[in-house]
C-alpha cells in the first residue's frame, strides 16, 4: 500500500513539472513568434530571443523556489528577478534596434497576452 501511494505521489509530481515546463515552452514560443513578427526578427535572432526568454524564465523560478524555501528574502527575490528582468530588457533592445520606450507597449501586450497561453 506505501508503495503504491508512493508511487502515485511520484507519478503526480512529475507531471505537475513536467506540466508547467511544457507551459513555460509555448509562453515563450507565444512570446517569441509575436516578437519576429513585430520587430521582423530572422531565424537566429528569434534564437537568441528564446534564449533569452528561457533564462529570465529559469532565474524567475529558481528565486520562486529559494524565497518559498526560505533561503533568500522577499527582498532578495524581487533583487535576483530585476537582474533576471534588466538582462532580458538589455537583450531584446540589442535585437530589436529598439529602446525600451518603445517597447514597453509590446511587453506590456505581452504580459496581458501570455496569461491566456494554456
Amino acid at each position: 500500500m506505501k508503495k503504491i501511494l508512493l508511487t502515485l505521489v511520484l507519478v503526480v509530481a512529475f507531471t505537475t513539472t513536467y506540466g508547467q515546463n511544457k507551459f513555460q515552452e509555448r509562453q515563450n514560443k507565444y512570446f517569441v513568434e509575436a516578437a519576429a513578427k513585430e520587430y521582423n526578427l530572422n531565424d537566429a535572432q528569434q534564437k537568441e530571443l528564446t534564449e533569452l526568454r528561457t533564462t529570465m524564465v529559469v532565474a524567475y523560478g529558481e528565486s520562486q523556489k529559494a524565497a518559498k524555501a526560505g533561503t533568500i528574502t522577499k527582498e532578495e527575490k524581487q533583487a535576483k528577478n530585476g537582474e533576471a528582468s534588466k538582462a532580458f530588457n538589455r537583450g531584446v533592445i540589442k535585437l530589436t534596434g529598439k529602446n525600451y520606450k518603445e517597447l514597453a507597449p509590446f511587453f506590456k501586450r505581452m504580459r496581458d497576452e501570455l496569461k491566456k497561453v494554456k
